[in-house]
C-alpha cells in the first residue's frame, strides 16, 4: 500500500515513478526486480522509495491493484451492456483484456505477470467469491440459464474466470496471435454456454 507521502506527490512525479516501476517489472519478475533500477530511472534517492512503499512487493501489488479495480469494474459494465448475458460479457471482457495486454506499453509487463501467475495474482484480477460479487451476480440474467440459484452462478463465475486466466496465460506461453487466442477462448466458452443455457 502506498504511503500518504506517495499519495501527496505531484502527479508528474508520481507518474514518472510508476512508469519506472512498470518498466522494471516489464523486464524482470518481482523476485528479480531491483529497487536500484527503479530509483535510477525515476531519478529519486533510495530513501524516497522507502518513504513511498515498504518494499518492492508492496509497490508491485499497488500497481496491480489499479489494474484489478479497472478489470473488475469493466466486468460489471460489460454485464450491464450485454443486458445481463454473462457469457457475452465474458467474451467482450476477453477481447478487452487482450487489447489491454497487447499494447506496446503493456505487453512485456503483463507477460511477466501471466507467466508467473499464482493464486494471489489470479484473485486480484478477476471477480471471485472473496470479492463481494453479489452486485454483479444480481445483474446477470439467470432466466435462461440451467441453474437453480445465484450461489451456483457464483461458482460458474469462478469457473469462467479460471478459463479466462488460463487462456491469457496460454496467449503468452504459446505466442498466439490475438485473433487465434480469441478464437480458442470463444470455442471453449461456447462449450460452457451449451451446458449452461436452457
Amino acid at each position: 500500500m502506498a504511503s500518504k507521502t506517495f499519495d501527496n506527490l505531484k502527479l508528474e512525479k508520481k507518474e514518472k515513478f510508476l512508469t519506472s516501476a512498470i518498466k522494471e517489472f516489464s523486464q524482470h519478475s518481482l523476485g528479480e526486480a531491483s529497487v536500484a533500477s527503479i530509483i535510477k530511472e525515476a531519478e529519486i534517492p533510495r530513501g524516497s522509495f522507502y518513504q513511498y512503499f515498504n518494499d518492492l512487493e508492496d509497490l508491485y501489488y499497488y500497481i496491480l491493484d489499479d489494474h484489478s479495480k479497472e478489470i473488475k469494474q469493466k466486468t460489471v459494465d460489460l454485464v450491464i451492456e450485454n443486458n445481463g448475458d454473462f457469457i457475452e460479457a465474458i467474451k467482450d471482457l476477453y477481447d478487452y483484456f487482450l487489447n489491454k495486454i497487447t499494447g506496446k506499453k503493456n505487453y512485456d509487463y503483463f507477460k511477466n505477470i501471466f507467466l508467473k501467475m499464482d493464486y494471489k495474482l489470479e484473485k486480484m484480477f478477476l471477480l471471485n467469491l472473496e470479492d463481494n460479487i453479489s452486485g454483479i451476480i444480481n445483474k446477470i440474467d439467470i432466466s435462461n440459464l440451467n441453474i437453480q440459484n445465484r450461489l451456483q452462478l457464483a461458482y460458474i463465475v469462478e469457473i469462467v474466470n479460471a478459463l479466462l486466466i488460463r487462456n491469457l496465460t496460454q496467449f503468452y506461453q504459446r505466442n498466439l496471435s490475438k485473433e487465434k487466442s480469441i478464437e480458442i477462448f470463444n470455442k471453449e466458452i461456447e462449450i460452457i454456454e451449451k451446458g449452461l443455457k436452457k
